[in-house]
């Protein structure tokens, strides 16, 4: 048996994540970019805005969501559930954006939490890459209750008495490309 890489020039990969205010959706395009420069063909889906068609057309399908409140997006969960026989006969990555990624005490737990049990929850789907990334505190986005708890988690990252930022990015650019080109090196047996 040889091996060869999954993708090469051409080849398709959908990138299809649920965002509740952005950053899990900034990554996805990042994602993107970056298979793209290796000559992929890019699909990039919204969730929450748009359908999915003709999954058997991609040799890879990427699986994103953000995490709030220990959570995924329900957009990217129905997605998974709904389309678990296909997903199971084809090459399949998990990423999530969340805070806990960026804090060393919890990022194992985070880790085990939002992909580890829900690439469980899907046994048959299999991953063959889970991505675990830092996320975005904006305080300007959300209702109320959730601008009250971005602006508490925004104060507490700022360093002495400086003023908070409205918005602290935590996302690792490098990390998620180093990821993304992971994707294409995935050894596969003919």
């Amino acid at each position: 048996m040889n091996s060869h890489y999954v993708i090469t020039m051409n080849g398709k990969v959908l990138i299809c994540y649920g965002t509740r205010y952005g950053s899990a959706g900034e990554i996805a395009e990042h994602i993107g970019e970056t298979l793209q420069g290796h000559g992929a063909v890019i699909d990039i889906i919204n969730l929450k805005k748009d359908k999915v068609n003709h999954l058997e057309d991609y040799d890879i399908i990427v699986v994103g969501s953000g995490i709030q409140m220990g959570k995924w997006t329900k957009e990217s969960l129905k997605f998974l559930k709904k389309n678990r026989a296909i997903l199971s006969q084809k090459k399949v990555a998990l990423f999530v954006s969340c805070m806990s990624a960026v804090q060393q005490d919890k990022c194992n737990q985070a880790r085990r939490d939002y992909l580890d049990n829900v690439a469980a929850d899907f046994p048959d789907i299999n991953p063959f890459s889970m991505g675990l990334f830092g996320g975005l505190l904006d305080s300007t986005r959300g209702n109320f209750m959730t601008k009250t708890i971005m602006q508490a988690l925004v104060k507490s990252l700022a360093e002495n008495d400086d003023a908070p930022q409205e918005r602290v990015d935590l996302r690792d650019w490098e990390q998620i490309r180093i990821w993304a080109e992971g994707l294409l090196e995935y050894p596969f047996d003919l």
